[in-house]
């Protein structure tokens, strides 16, 4: 399956989102339960998971589509809004 360029748009904004999320989400787990704590850590892990699947996501695309631009990396890696808006 071959995703066009605008359903990748889609999943950069949706990533680029929810990494942001998670991220501030982790920094507030530390901050309220301390780092060395499961709840970080689970918290960590995601954002990690997700950020590799990101990295997976905007490989798979410049494979599928191999004449983009190096540009093209900002589908993934842009200023996160809410996809909703």
């Amino acid at each position: 399956m071959k995703p066009t360029l605008e359903e990748y748009e889609e999943l950069g904004k949706e990533m680029a989102f929810l990494c942001s999320r998670l991220t501030t989400l982790s920094v507030r787990i530390a901050q309220d339960t301390g780092v060395s704590k499961e709840p970080y850590k689970l918290a960590l892990n995601a954002s990690r998971s997700l950020d590799k699947c990101k990295s997976m996501l905007e490989n798979s695309m410049f494979n599928h589509y191999p004449g983009l631009p190096r540009k093209a990396t900002k589908i993934f890696y842009h200023e996160p809004k809410d996809p909703q808006d």
